[in-house]
């Protein structure tokens, strides 16, 4: 019985069983690291106003949040110039977890 199961249905059993676990090592090998905004710099922008800017989209003080920018951006000042090019610690709206469809609908 089993011999005429696998004769007939091996190809598909190895199929599935492939990808189940090729699906699963996407998943577990998926990069779990945020996505940042980036952001170019404009005329007259200081790291405080563009913190004041993101004020509502990140969870620390504009202080830690301007040491943040400069550390991960190795700036040796804090001056910035018009043209550069700042990773910010604020999730990139691409990559957001939740669809407008999904916000909507957990609006009561």
């Amino acid at each position: 019985m089993l011999s005429l199961i696998w004769s007939r249905f091996s190809y598909i059993i190895i199929l599935f069983t492939l990808s189940f676990l090729s699906s699963g090592y996407i998943f577990l090998s998926a990069d779990s690291s945020p996505a940042y905004e980036t952001v170019r710099v404009s005329e007259g922008d200081t790291l405080w106003t563009i913190a004041e800017k993101f004020e509502e989209d990140y969870s620390m003080t504009r202080e830690e949040f301007i040491i943040w920018v400069g550390e991960e951006n190795n700036l040796t000042t804090y001056v910035i110039k018009p043209g550069m090019s700042l990773v910010l610690p604020v999730e990139s709206p691409i990559y957001q977890e939740h669809t407008d469809t999904q916000l909507a609908m957990n609006n009561k």
